[in-house]
């Protein structure tokens, strides 16, 4: 009965349906990463610091991460396992993260709400269908029953409960199944106009909503994609939601500025080793620290094409403010 008091959260069957799940770790640590996160903001003490989370927000390492993920043997998973098994959710859309990664790192789950459900009253309606069916029984004035009598009585609550129960979660389900019809029936327009009523910054963004990028957020995303050409003039060209998406959430997440993300592409786009390392949003965030300290420790640069103007400071126009 004390799972019930902590909550749960609905696990969609088309989970099932994605490449990783086939894979017991990946599939097992999306389940703790659902279960972990918060359910409200609320500040979490974590390695002796307070960390302010949102919904759908936990702070953890990938070191106590993998010791949730452990082997036949009881051996957990390493720290670098981890790493790899959060770069493919991060790649697929469905977490970020931020903060350092030994210190503690704040993943954030997209679209959390839809896991999510409110039923923060579960508990009392299922003790007040215990009460009912204790008073059904005359269990609470009736103190002299035989101990056969209790037995049978325990037996029969049980079952009842467990009856009461599965029905409350199929009816539960049935809710969550209505509730989803009934947002699958909303048309596409409709979803479009109450996104933009809640994002009215948004500039590009995914049909569904959960990338999305502002004006100033697509422009330092088109500079990087500039500079990323001029370095390798064979790459692909990248999906600018996308990317704008990784730009918002350095900003809005991480707390940087787009002049602090365009700076320190500018410097890694110079640097001997890192320029060809670091060429989307998603590589410099998540390499941001090690450059960084690499920056501040005055780390060589020498760039490999002179015939790149790096001293151009065209770019910064419109983003550098």
């Amino acid at each position: 009965m004390e799972n019930q008091k902590t909550g749960f959260i609905p696990l969609y069957r088309s989970v099932l349906k994605q490449t990783w799940s086939k894979d017991v770790f990946l599939r097992t640590l999306w389940e703790n990463l659902l279960l972990s996160a918060a359910r409200q903001p609320y500040t979490a003490n974590f390695k002796g610091r307070q960390w302010p989370l949102q919904t759908g927000q936990l702070v953890t390492t990938s070191a106590d991460l993998g010791l949730n993920l452990c082997d036949r043997e009881g051996k957990p998973c390493s720290r670098h396992a981890v790493d790899r098994m959060l770069d493919v959710f991060e790649r697929e859309g469905m977490i970020s993260r931020s903060g350092e990664k030994r210190k503690g790192s704040v993943i954030t789950i997209t679209n959390y709400a839809e896991y999510a459900q409110k039923m923060d009253n579960l508990p009392e309606r299922f003790t007040a269908h215990i009460s009912a069916l204790n008073a059904e029984h005359g269990e609470a004035s009736n103190c002299a029953d035989s101990e056969g009598d209790a037995a049978h009585n325990g037996e029969h609550l049980s079952e009842r409960f467990t009856e009461n129960h599965e029905q409350q979660c199929n009816n539960n389900n049935k809710n969550i199944k209505r509730s989803s019809s009934e947002n699958s029936g909303e048309s596409s327009d409709a979803r479009l106009r109450k996104f933009l009523s809640a994002h009215p910054d948004a500039e590009v963004y995914t049909p569904s909503g959960a990338k999305w990028g502002s004006a100033e957020d697509l422009k330092t995303a088109q500079w990087i994609s500039t500079r990323v050409k001029l370095i390798n003039p064979t790459c692909k060209a990248p999906d600018m939601t996308s990317w704008s998406n990784t730009v918002r959430l350095m900003r809005q997440i991480d707390n940087r500025s787009h002049q602090d993300i365009c700076a320190l592409y500018d410097w890694a786009s110079k640097h001997h080793f890192w320029q060809t390392n670091i060429l989307s949003p998603e590589s410099l965030r998540k390499q941001w620290d090690k450059l960084t300290m690499q920056r501040s420790a005055g780390g060589e640069q020498r760039g490999g094409k002179p015939d790149l103007d790096f001293n151009n400071t065209d770019w910064a126009y419109g983003v550098m403010r």
